[in-house]
């Protein structure tokens, strides 16, 4: 029996595999190079950026690339995203998330299935406006000790450096709940350090299969480095349980024990699992959107002026100590913020396997097929956004978005497998960034005025932000 249901499984993986190659020698791409394909591509930002502004006119509204021996589809009309991101059928996460495994575990970006919606759900129930305003009080904290420090730099400043450790330790204390006397343990904390090898697998082919990859010196980096991250998060485990009396802070991880007392499928290594997603989702994601918000504001001054205005009579009215209402209401610092988004989405590539064949106008994709989905790409579409590359937060006005289609902005996904944390992530970055502003007025070195992007499963900036900080 067990034979007969791997050979089935067997000839249902190789059926999608040979129906996807069949359909990608049909569809338009980017020319492949041998034994590679197209995974270069990513090595290179400029031929990047040329695809996701031409890509349209140039391939239509669907084209394939070959990762390697993989045939995969991209897609990117609103229209297309919808019935892929927006299905409940279309849910599981394809190969690329297979390979974030031995470095975050199985959370709930890489799970797929049965666990995935149990999770979602045990932990979706936690994130109302009462946990919210806790975690906004915490953004507050941080970002006033962020002041501090920036206060004591002078000149010319790499600002994702100072972005990150403060996102980071926004982190150890919302979902560790390690607080001010735990500095010594935050010190030691693998999550400071460390490296996502997906894009080296990607760009070299042996590399893909699993049995190989083991034997590499990038295979050994990456064991070890899970080894840490869930050694350190079982240790901060350990102390929680043993202490949770006394614990005045409801962190995430009193939370995960929580859901683990009544839901006896969520076991020690899913608490391990969940909390070391959270971190490591929340963290590059967060920085580089800050980051690369900090930078247009820099270069275009006019709306870093208007977006102060409105911090300054919001933070006024609430003694520098905003809730969830007050941020939302900085209305003008959203769309600054969902601007940057949209030319630079934190995670520039979502993929999906299909569960089931779709038919996207008269082309249909077999089940089992791997799609691509490019915010990058769908964010650029000149029928959608006019003058695409032109940074222009007055795009998301209410009265301009009206007519767009609700798939045309998808920076955080979308449909039953969006982002958990978006209204937690644009609450961090809304506090961050208002604070800054409060404070100073931001300026670009003419060193620093061009942006390079890299292309990792987070979009970064290539050599950091850098700008000069002038005090209020």
């Amino acid at each position: 029996m067990v034979i007969v249901l791997f050979v089935l499984l067997l000839y249902k993986e190789l059926l999608a595999y040979f129906q996807t190659a069949l359909l990608a020698f049909k569809v338009k791409g980017p020319k492949p190079l041998p034994f590679v394909g197209n995974a270069l591509l990513i090595n290179d930002s400029k031929k990047l950026e040329k695809i996701g502004s031409d890509c349209y006119e140039e391939y239509g509204p669907v084209f394939r690339a070959w990762i390697s021996f993989i045939p995969t589809i991209f897609i990117y009309q609103p229209d297309h995203l919808q019935a892929v991101l927006g299905s409940s059928k279309q849910t599981d996460k394809n190969f690329l998330y297979s390979y974030m495994h031995n470095f975050i575990g199985e959370g709930l970006i890489t799970n797929n299935g049965y666990k995935w919606l149990t999770h979602r759900k045990y932990i979706q129930s936690y994130f109302n406006i009462n946990y919210l305003d806790r975690c906004v009080k915490t953004f507050s904290k941080h970002s006033k000790m962020l002041i501090k420090k920036l206060d004591n730099s002078d000149g010319l400043i790499k600002i994702t450096n100072f972005v990150n450790d403060s996102v980071l330790n926004v982190l150890h204390e919302i979902v560790f709940g390690l607080q001010a006397e735990d500095e010594e343990l935050k010190t030691k904390s693998p999550f400071r350090k460390g490296k996502l090898l997906v894009h080296e697998r990607l760009t070299k082919p042996w590399m893909l299969f699993e049995f190989l990859y083991r034997l590499t010196s990038y295979g050994d980096m990456e064991i070890t480095q899970k080894s840490k991250l869930q050694n350190f998060t079982k240790q901060v485990l350990e102390n929680k349980k043993a202490n949770r009396k006394v614990n005045r802070e409801h962190s995430l991880l009193d939370i995960f024990i929580k859901i683990s007392e009544t839901h006896f499928d969520f076991t020690e290594e899913d608490i391990i699992n969940e909390a070391c997603t959270f971190m490591l989702a929340g963290q590059d994601s967060v920085s580089s959107a800050i980051s690369f918000t900090l930078y247009f504001l820099a270069k275009y001054t006019e709306y870093q002026d208007r977006a102060r205005e409105e911090v300054d009579e919001i933070l006024d009215s609430c003694e520098n100590n905003p809730k969830v209402s007050d941020l939302n209401d900085m209305k003008y610092l959203g769309c600054c913020i969902k601007e940057a988004l949209r030319l630079c989405p934190s995670v520039p590539i979502i993929a999906r396997k299909l569960s089931e064949k779709l038919v996207l106008d008269d082309i249909t994709l077999p089940s089992g097929c791997n799609v691509f989905i490019a915010p990058y790409i769908t964010h650029r579409l000149k029928h959608l956004y006019p003058n695409p590359e032109e940074y222009n937060p007055e795009r998301f006005f209410s009265e301009n978005g009206k007519s767009r289609h609700p798939y045309s902005f998808i920076p955080f996904s979308a449909g039953p497998r969006n982002c958990l944390g978006y209204k937690f992530a644009m609450l961090e970055m809304k506090t961050i960034i208002s604070y800054l502003l409060r404070n100073y007025c931001i300026h670009l070195d003419q060193r620093s005025d061009k942006l390079n992007v890299l292309y990792r499963i987070t979009l970064r900036a290539k050599g950091g932000i850098w700008i000069k900080l002038e005090k209020r």
